[in-house]
């Protein structure tokens, strides 16, 4: 009777242990997804610059 209580225990606490856990790694995975995001859109923005500049210099 004892050990059911124990083990019951030890699964209460794991699993408010990997509350935290979790929420620390959403934060970090939404930190880094953002950061690959704005990432692209940079590139994507310096390769609109690059063509636009070429734009420009066809039509002079």
């Amino acid at each position: 009777m004892n050990i059911g209580v124990n083990i019951g225990d030890i699964i209460f606490q794991l699993f408010f242990l990997a509350i935290p856990i979790l929420f620390i790694a959403i934060l970090f995975l939404f930190s880094r997804s953002s950061k690959k995001k704005k990432d692209q859109l940079d590139r994507i923005e310096k390769k609109l610059d690059t063509m636009q500049k070429r734009m420009d210099e066809l039509i002079k």
